[in-house]
């Protein structure tokens, strides 16, 4: 049976097939754009958009590494953090962006980098769903099947539209998964995170390279150029990881473990241990350990990183929440479990990627939820199948009704997406303080930008320090939850800072302590509180116009 895998792989898809890939996936795509395109046309001379309207905080912590890149950096350093650190090879894909961006002969550099990244966004994107139709086809013949699952992995979300509808947005202590989670569901990925895209890609390609290399395998009598032919495809599939491991390290032990899930089920399935298919597991997963062995490094021995890893939280929520996820595709997919066992294609492996993941979403780890990455196009293959099932069920059922059951499924699971772009469109309408930038406080950003060293620190307001890296090449006090180095504690310090009532003193001794240059005040530090820095002696205005002013500390 084994021997069979390699030539099912073979898939042909017609070129009616890729049309319909394309049209729909560039359709998809642009629906994701609406508000970028609305947010863009909506910006006025005193109101700059600021590229995006989703995940804002994460986003332009995106751009602040993409400027990095841009201006000469080849090494990661923590733009929003105000402690020496030493630079890593983290975040190679923003870098590389930003080193696009600077080539773009037009613009500001804020300007291009925003169109690079949304750029990359559909280039990456529609790579992904050309990829997901591909890994799809090599498991099922049936064209209806493979669209059908595809369709659901590109706009399929969960029953959270159901939550948010009934008030519990905050449902157990978590939001609904499908509002915040590109790892579990690839609309939202399209919609902020090519990274994602790119490093899912290559999740994919990985696996079907390792389905190739146990395909070509045989219990005896393996020649010597079937053997090489195996080999190839396993150096291709660690290859394959190792590049996404650069993007996104911990997506390697995701990959292993559906590497491990899908060989111990394929033991059951042919009744032995098979040995062969270990040592061509084993390439891979050394070819691909030392991203992971350096993460490893970085974080548990510098420890600016070993702070932000122990604040980058991102615990599982309940059960129940998983099941309001994926419980109308696992239901779909029950029915599809039997003959997906049967099948001469590799679907066992789906079985095997589903299964493992329940184990891996609550593993000791501090990113527990986002190891459910790239499960929805297994989970998408199997629920398309049992709907299929259904609507099949002895033929009864006329064509055009099971499409139209087929349609109902899918717009119940596309509505959270639809809430989602229709809510970040809408939300446009008030000039959102996050969403769009002061055209004096650009001003201010883009004058600092050109006097600053990238070693040094600004103090500002926590929405203020989260988008000046973005704009500037320098590090902030406080500015994004993870990155910030202690970030409860400098928040507070921030807060205190801009009291009125604090001790001169103890102001000095504070920017004394963390190595702060410059003191960035507009209106969002005047909200945090009265303190006027144009009344002390420690701290020189080196700029001041429409509200803002930039001060340099005195020593």
């Amino acid at each position: 049976m084994l021997d069979r895998t390699s030539e099912n792989l073979k898939t042909l898809i017609s070129r009616r097939e890729y049309c319909f890939v394309l049209v729909v996936g560039i359709l998809a795509l642009a629906v994701t754009s609406i508000p970028y395109v609305v947010g863009a046309a909506r910006a006025t001379e005193d109101r700059v958009f600021g590229g995006f309207v989703f995940a804002l905080e994460d986003c332009y912590s995106y751009l602040a590494k993409m400027r990095q890149g841009a201006q000469g950096a080849w090494l990661f350093h923590i733009a929003y953090t105000s402690e020496p650190h030493m630079g890593t090879f983290f975040f190679p894909f923003h870098l590389i962006l930003g080193k696009v961006a600077a080539l773009v002969p037009f613009g500001s550099l804020t300007t291009r980098m925003v169109w690079v990244y949304h750029a990359a966004r559909w280039v990456f994107g529609l790579g992904l769903l050309l990829t997901v139709y591909r890994f799809l086809a090599a498991f099922t013949e049936r064209v209806t099947v493979r669209r059908v699952a595809w369709l659901m992995v590109i706009f399929g979300g969960g029953l959270g539209w159901l939550i948010v509808a009934l008030g519990q947005s905050d449902w157990l202590g978590f939001p609904p998964l499908d509002f915040i989670l590109p790892e579990g569901f690839t609309f939202l990925v399209l919609y902020a995170f090519p990274h994602i895209a790119l490093g899912r890609t290559l999740l994919l390609w990985g696996i079907l390279f390792l389905l190739r290399a146990w395909g070509g395998s045989r219990a005896s009598h393996i020649t010597h150029h079937e053997s090489r032919v195996d080999l190839r495809w396993a150096l291709s599939t660690g290859f394959m990881w190792f590049l996404m491991g650069l993007i996104v390290p911990f997506y390697v032990p995701v990959a292993w473990a559906v590497m491990g899930a899908a060989w111990l089920v394929l033991c059951v399935r042919q009744r032995c241990v098979m040995w062969r298919e270990v040592w061509l597991a084993a390439i891979p997963a050394l070819i691909s350990a030392p991203v992971v062995a350096y993460s490893l490094w970085v974080f548990s021995s510098d420890p600016v990183y070993k702070v932000w890893s122990a604040q980058n939280q991102i615990p599982s929520p309940p059960p129940l929440h998983y099941l309001a996820a994926y419980g109308v595709l696992l239901l779909l997919a029950a029915f599809a479990v039997r003959d997906a066992w049967r099948s001469e294609r590799p679907a066992w492996l789906a079985l095997a990627w589903v299964g493992v993941v329940p184990f891996l979403v609550y593993l000791p780890f501090n990113l527990q939820r986002r190891l459910v990455e790239g499960v929805q196009v297994p989970l998408s293959l199997l629920a398309a199948w049992g709907l299929e099932q259904i609507s099949n069920f002895k033929s009864q059922i006329p064509s055009l009704r099971r499409w139209l059951v087929m349609g109902m499924v899918l717009l119940v699971l596309s509505l959270t997406n639809v809430i989602l772009v229709a809510g970040n469109t809408l939300a446009l309408r008030w000039h959102s303080e996050s969403i769009y930038r002061d055209a004096a406080e650009i001003a201010a950003m883009d004058w600092l930008s050109e006097r600053v060293e990238s070693d040094d620190v600004a103090l500002a307001s926590y929405e203020t320090g989260n988008y000046l890296p973005a704009r500037v090449w320098m590090r902030v006090f406080v500015g994004h939850g993870p990155e910030t180095v202690h970030f409860d504690e400098k928040k507070a310090l921030m807060a205190r800072f801009f009291d009125a009532t604090t001790d001169d003193t103890w102001r000095q001794e504070l920017l004394e302590e963390y190595g702060i240059d410059y003191v960035f005040w507009g209106p969002a530090e005047r909200q945090v509180g009265d303190f006027d820095p144009q009344a002390v002696a420690y701290l020189r205005e080196i700029y001041a116009a429409g509200g803002y002013a930039i001060f340099e500390i005195e020593r």
